[in-house]
This record gives structure tokens, sequence and C-alpha cells, in this order.
């Protein structure tokens, strides 16, 4: 275990635990420094994601007080998302990413209450849904109205605020043996997502949304053809029913047909709109679409998945990432956009392939995120720009995709890759395993 990325993780505990307030069963953390901003409970930005990092320190190291804030703030999480009415099936913003977190606070506890509270929010999600075409889906209000201003309701089709997400949250619960139908649930929402694709160049695409109300036309893992063919990919794996790879590889012919060279790798397009803009981490990255062509490389043993995903890490090293930013890799080092989610796909790399450069990556990131950081009396955070087009609108965020947690999260990662005990705790859409 690497002492030095550890006394980092422990830095960022202190920042997060300096943001820490009280709630009504446990203790909750302000959505930025000082106590500034509301606190929300999802995993994204919220309680649900600082619970996850509280429980990677306690696989990190051993110490009890960091399972009992986890299991604390836990309880305040179940109380919290119990009261709300408008929870979304949003994977990381919604109710599938609060089942995993519940679920492996419950693994990690032994607390059987808190596989009781995942197996309760995991009926709501099948609740919400409601019979669409040839199967189900959800209709939700427009995301991202306070950005673009649209409002009204649509059919959610994507892995990062859609149907696909869920179809994820599906399976990990059939996985998990959270809900007797989850598999049936995950098939239903499947057989509405191919019938809601779109033809593109190359293969089928899907759309964040039935009825887009702007153009965007991404090839990537969260609004695009990569997250819906991982999810079809996947329930491939769990049903061994051939027409699920089959439209997963027509899929990933899209995303292959939207590429530009860079270096002697290749980039994938942010979207059709943008198509000289690319996108360097896990949202519409290589660390995000690489996850699909290493689970077609693991399902098939075809290694022109592998070699592919090989050439798209070519691709973001001819950047000169992540020592130099590109358009696509900004003043951004969490798990969703920047350096902490392109942290973590080189390990998990490392470990699958065993490519040294991988490691070397991983460690070349530990140190830029070093330098982005501050530290004041023992504790560590980060001032930067959750979106691209907002580069000067700078927050420090305690949450795990968007913040400390997320950052934390990867040098814990780093630290114990050596160990006897890994501390990551892989999200349900990411094909490695510990």
């Amino acid at each position: 275990m690497s002492d030095d990325l550890l006394q980092q993780a422990l830095e960022v505990e202190a920042f997060i635990a300096s943001c820490q307030v009280d709630g009504a069963a446990g203790p909750r953390w302000s959505r930025r420094a000082g106590g500034s901003g509301s606190s929300r409970n999802n995993l994204y930005h919220g309680n649900a994601g600082v619970v996850l990092f509280y429980l990677e320190l306690h696989r990190a190291t051993d110490e009890r007080r960091f399972l009992d804030i986890a299991i604390a703030g836990g309880r305040e999480l179940v109380g919290s998302v119990a009261d709300a009415d408008d929870l979304s099936i949003a994977i990381y913003s919604g109710l599938p990413g609060y089942v995993f977190v519940l679920n492996e606070l419950a693994k990690a506890s032994g607390l059987a209450e808190f596989r009781t509270a995942a197996v309760v929010l995991m009926q709501r999600i099948a609740d919400q849904s409601q019979p669409l075409g040839s199967g189900i889906g959800w209709v939700e209000p427009i995301p991202f109205s306070e950005i673009t201003g649209i409002t009204g309701e649509r059919e959610v089709l994507d892995l990062s605020i859609g149907a696909a997400g869920a179809g994820i949250g599906f399976l990990y619960a059939y996985r998990n043996v959270l809900h007797r139908q989850a598999l049936d649930l995950a098939t239903q929402t499947a057989d509405r997502l191919i019938e809601m694709s779109v033809d593109g160049d190359g293969g089928p695409n899907w759309l964040m949304m039935a009825d887009m109300p702007f153009p965007f036309d991404a090839p990537n893992f969260a609004h695009g053809a990569a997250g819906v063919a991982y999810f079809l990919a996947d329930l491939h794996r769990a049903t061994g029913e051939q027409r699920y790879l089959d439209i997963a590889i027509a899929a990933a012919g899209y995303v292959e047909a939207h590429t530009s060279a860079s270096g002697d790798g290749h980039l994938v397009c942010h979207t059709e709109q943008k198509p000289d803009l690319h996108y360097l981490g896990v949202c519409h990255g290589p660390p995000g679409t690489g996850r699909l062509m290493f689970l077609l490389y693991e399902i098939t043993g075809d290694d022109r998945w592998l070699d592919w995903l090989h050439a798209n890490m070519a691709g973001l090293l001819a950047t000169g990432a992540p020592e130099i930013r590109s358009d696509g890799l900004w003043n951004n080092f969490g798990q969703c956009c920047g350096d902490a989610g392109i942290g973590d796909y080189a390990l998990f790399l490392h470990r699958a392939t065993g490519k040294p450069e991988y490691l070397d990556l991983a460690r070349r990131v530990a140190a830029v995120i070093a330098d982005a950081s501050a530290v004041d009396d023992g504790k560590r955070w980060w001032l930067q720009a959750e979106h691209r087009d907002r580069p000067n609108f700078v927050e420090t965020q305690t949450g795990y995709m968007q913040g400390a947690a997320g950052i934390g999260s990867f040098l814990l990662h780093l630290a114990t890759n050596d160990a006897d005990v890994v501390a990551k705790i892989p999200l349900p859409d990411v094909p490695f395993t510990y």
C-alpha cells in the first residue's frame, strides 16, 4: 500500500468531514465547501456518494470509525429517500444509485436494514415504469432543464439519466437477489429500448430521450450508443439471449464509425453535431466507451474489441493527457468528466491486461490531481468546473462523481492496487470486478 496516497485520501476525508451537518437520523454532507450548497442525497453529487467513499476508506484501512460513519450516513440516507416523492430512475442521480450504495453498505456492515431499504427502492423503480411499446419505459421531467430552459416530460432512454441505466440497476438487483422479477424487468426494458433505436452511420444509436427537443446524437457512454449497448451486452451475459449481443455489437459499429485519428490511435467524437470535440473522461471519452468494448471482448473472446480499446487509449495519451489539458479535459478532476475517472479506468485495465503503461498513466493522473489540489490544516480539496462550457464557474464539491469523494476513491484505488484487498467498489456499470 502507498502511504503517501493513503495520506492524501485521509486528507480528503478530513475535508469532507468538515462539511458534515446533522440530519434527522445521522450525518449529511453539504454539497460544497463551508457548508454551502443544499445537501443532496444522490450518488452523483450527494450523501450516497460520500457513504460509498467511507466504505472504501474502511476497506483500505480496516478502521471501524469509517464504517460507523458510513452506517450512520446510510441511516440518514434511508430516511431522506423514504420521504422523497420525486426520485428519478437516473443511475447516478436517482434510485439505482441508492440501491447500489445501500446494498454495498449492507454487505460491508452485515446489517439487514440496508438490504431491506435497497429492496424497497428497487420496487420503486419498477413501480415508476409504465408499459410502452413492446416493453416498459419511464416518462420523466426533461433532464438538464436548468441549463437548456426546456421543460416538460419525455420518455428517457440513455444510460446516465434513462432506461438503460435503470436496466443496469435491474441487472445489479438480479445478481444480488434484490427483486424476484429483476431479470424479467431488465428484459422488458431492453425490448423497449431496441424499438426506440435510431438508424445511424455504422449501426443503431439511441437519443437521450424520445422526441429530442434539440439535436444531440452521441455515440458515447453517458447519453448514447455505447451506454445502451453496454446494458444490452450485459443483459446477454445474464440471459444468454443472442439478440441482445447482436444489437450491442451493431451499436458498437456506430461508435466505431464516429472515430477520428489521434496520434497512433483514435478518439470518438462528443456528438455528431461536434465532430471535432473529443471528451476524455468517463461520460463521453475512452474510460466510458472502453467499458463496452471490454465487455464485448470478455463475452466473445474476440481480440478486435481489445485492440480497439487499446487504440482508443493511445488516442487519449496522444493528446498529452493528463498533463496537457485539451478541450475535452478541462479543469475537472472528478470521476465523471475528469482525471479520477481516467485513473480508475487505467487501473482496471492494468489489472485486466497487465500492460505497464496503464499503471504508469494512473500514477501520472495521481500526480496531476495532487498538484491541482489545495491543502490547508490537514484538509485536501479541489476547485473545479463541473461543465466544460462554463470553465470559469468553479466550485469545491464533496460528492462522488463531481467532487472530493470520487477523487479520494481513485487515490484509495491506486494506494491499494497491490494490497490483498483493493479499496475500490466498482459501480454497477463497470465490467471489471475485484
